[in-house]
């Protein structure tokens, strides 16, 4: 029996995809945060009426 044929994973594989997965994520942050600020989300409003942009 052959264990290399067992073992149908590799370490090279395995770092791609979390490499792939933690650019996915840093990019899906990026494009909710530019929605956050797109829709008006990023303002913070005073109850006399006033309101402040908290970032662009």
């Amino acid at each position: 029996m052959d264990t290399s044929k067992k073992r149908n994973f590799s370490l090279r594989r395995l770092a791609i995809l979390c490499a792939i997965g933690v650019v996915t994520l840093m990019l899906a942050g990026i494009f909710i945060d530019r929605w956050r600020v797109r829709n008006g989300w990023c303002m913070r409003f005073y109850p006399n009426g006033d309101r402040k942009m908290k970032y662009i």
